[in-house]
């Protein structure tokens, strides 16, 4: 089958975000995946279903910013090397670590924490047009920054805010969660805290989401999020009430 007819594109407010991310590293694809919403384009690049590069035309997004805000290049030392990657047709972290401004490694993990923000920032989406696109990689972008899949959806539906998207996902205080079969094959390179990953042994046994919020540690709000990430990394399934309320340890 040619890869154009694989091409996948719609409408990003009938497809959440983080379904549609799972879905394509899930399957361990390799392409590009692009969104466009106003005037911003934003672009995933995803290599045997890792993410390893992305890219943004959101000036908020520059590399170059990523430096100045944390404090490792100057107001005036990041003027500076703008201009001259401009001069030279550069690329700015190339320049950087030219003038001295970093080291080499810190490039490497500003670049990790550019891609990391552009990626997470897509999971804020609500409006907008996708494209993905499978196939081979851009052979001058594809560098080897292999993001785990499952902490990226993870760190993306953590930095979700909208509770009408989180409740609209988890369904309701009754509704019942449980963990799917071979999770420990899903969950290994998951990072969790230590209550995260007690409230994932909560489930077990079919539970209601009203017994987890009753007997996690963690706010209300937290536990609804991670549910919902769960859910969408197939850790956690969804399954009938039927049969009454589940009992667990600890959450009676």
């Amino acid at each position: 089958m040619e890869l154009q007819s694989l091409i996948r594109e719609g409408v990003l407010s009938t497809t959440t975000f983080p379904g549609l991310m799972y879905s394509i590293l899930s399957r361990k694809e390799t392409g590009v995946l692009s969104l466009t919403g106003d005037a911003i384009e934003k672009s995933i690049y995803i290599q045997s279903g890792r993410p390893v590069f992305a890219t943004s035309n959101d000036r908020d997004d520059r590399l170059g910013q990523i430096f100045f805000k944390s404090g490792l290049v100057s107001l005036e030392g990041l003027i500076g090397a703008l201009e001259r990657a401009t001069r030279e047709s550069k690329r700015l972290g190339t320049v950087f670590v030219e003038l001295g401004l970093i080291q080499p490694h810190d490039l490497v993990e500003g670049v990790r924490t550019q891609v990391r923000n552009i990626v997470c920032s897509l999971f804020l989406w609500t409006r907008g047009r996708y494209r993905y696109r499978p196939g081979a990689l851009p052979s001058d972008e594809v560098i080897t920054l292999k993001l785990s899949a499952g902490n990226t959806i993870l760190e993306g539906i953590r930095r979700i805010e909208s509770w009408e998207r989180i409740w609209e996902a988890v369904g309701g205080l009754d509704a019942h969660y449980q963990t799917a079969s071979g999770i420990e094959d899903m969950s290994r390179d998951l990072t969790l805290s230590l209550e995260e990953w007690t409230l994932l042994s909560y489930c077990e046994r079919a539970v209601p989401l009203r017994q987890l919020c009753r007997g996690s540690t963690l706010k209300d709000f937290e536990i609804c999020r991670l549910v919902w990430a769960l859910m969408t990394l197939g850790i956690v399934i969804r399954v009938s009430s039927r049969g009454g309320t589940s009992n667990i340890r600890g959450l009676d």
